[in-house]
């Protein structure tokens, strides 16, 4: 009986729990992580010669940094509008982001050649289009979310990023 009811008030605890908020720290902490795993993807892409054991370190790097762009994207819609001031630290480390997103996507351009000799070409554009599609929604919740003076400037990030992973995903031919 009394489980019963332990079991019933666990229940109805769990009914009314919304999802937890999250904090702009908890983004900035995002952005850090993705900066991280961006960093390994563009080593990946630069070591690669075209070996398959290479070759599955590119794509497991893709996979750690495209989770990491899912993460993010989901945590700042759940965090709701951002302040002023946590709109421009967000803003900022999300400008360098773009940087380091424009030099990997470059560096996937240069490596073309290299990746379609090995066979590893169609794996890189898919893994590249999937990317590029979380990526747009990262900016897209971010220029929801951030403070209205920033909403702009991150519509330009987000535009530099887009022309950069359609040139990308063009010269990789898919």
């Amino acid at each position: 009986m009394q489980l019963s009811h332990i079991a019933n008030f666990g229940l109805f605890s769990l009914a009314f729990a919304g999802p937890m908020k999250r904090t702009a720290a908890t983004i900035e902490s995002d952005i850090a992580t993705i900066s991280t795993d961006l960093t390994s993807f563009d080593a990946s892409i630069n070591k690669f010669t075209g070996t398959l054991i290479q070759a599955l370190a590119l794509l497991s790097a893709y996979d750690t940094l495209d989770a990491a762009v899912t993460t993010a994207t989901s945590d700042i819609t759940s965090t709701g509008t951002l302040d002023a001031s946590d709109s421009d630290t967000i803003y900022t480390a999300v400008s360098s982001l773009t940087t380091q997103i424009e030099t990997t996507l470059s560096d996937a351009v240069a490596k073309y050649s290299v990746v379609e000799s090995a066979g590893y070409a169609s794996d890189v554009c898919e893994a590249l289009a999937t990317l590029y599609t979380d990526t747009d929604s990262f900016y897209e919740a971010l220029e929801t979310e951030i403070d209205s003076t920033y909403t702009s400037e991150v519509t330009a990030l987000q535009t530099t990023v887009d022309a950069d992973f359609e040139s990308t995903i063009s010269t990789y031919g898919c």
